[in-house]
């Protein structure tokens, strides 16, 4: 009796899971087409730090300490250039990020598709998880490195002065450089998304674990 009165109950879970891992496939593919077309068909834009020997100057009607300070952080830069190399980069890091989302909905719709089917899906599971947790792994340590790459390729070709050709100490009546992304080993690191990037590891880990534990009770019930 609890058995067949389960038998509804999960039916009903998985025609939800099967929607609404449907819904997401189709919507993120959908949305992810003006985004990524966007890339090559508006103005190409991208976020540097400014160097510069200038102060704001902003007043203040509060009580200011010697430490208080107010200085510029970054420059956004704006370009109706072809700039084809910048915006295939950024369009790249753009879609690893969909990747990710369409890939997890594919594999909630196939998973409820198989189980309702009553067929074996652990198989599939292992896989879909190790694929999900590769494609966020690469959206968390590449498209970061393509979003920099995107902005030096950018500024390169525009022909901006850099902080590489600062000669001497910078003064405020000086020029102002944009600091190109570095690409040393620890500035390559400190980009990369390290929340993604463990989440993707953590993905992967559970579905090696699906894997290993399908295999253990294959091989019990052998022994049975």
């Amino acid at each position: 009796m609890n058995t067949t009165a389960s038998r509804p109950g999960r039916s009903g879970a998985l025609i939800v899971a099967l929607v609404l891992g449907g819904m997401l496939l189709i919507g993120s593919a959908i949305s992810s087409i003006p985004r990524i077309t966007g890339f090559f068909t508006s103005y190409w834009t991208g976020r540097s730090d400014l160097l510069t020997g200038r102060e704001p100057s902003i007043s203040s009607t509060g009580a200011l300490s010697e430490a208080d300070r107010v200085d510029y952080s970054e420059v956004v830069i704006v370009s109706d250039q072809p700039l084809l190399l910048p915006r295939v980069l950024q369009a790249t890091a753009e879609g690893l990020g969909v990747l990710v989302i369409i890939a997890g909905g594919a594999l909630a719709v196939m998973l409820a598709v198989r189980m309702l089917r009553g067929r074996p899906f652990v198989r599939m599971l292992a896989w879909g998880l190790g694929s999900v947790g590769v494609l966020t792994m690469l959206a968390g340590a590449i498209a970061p490195q393509l979003h920099a790459w995107a902005v030096d390729a950018a500024v390169r070709a525009l022909g901006y002065e850099v902080s590489a050709d600062a000669d001497g100490t910078l003064t405020a009546d000086g020029p102002e450089l944009i600091v190109l992304p570095q690409w040393d080993v620890l500035w390559v690191l400190d980009r990369v998304d390290v929340t993604l990037l463990l989440l993707g590891v953590i993905i992967a880990i559970v579905g090696m674990m699906v894997a290993d534990g399908a295999r253990l009770q294959k091989d019990t019930e052998g022994l049975v």
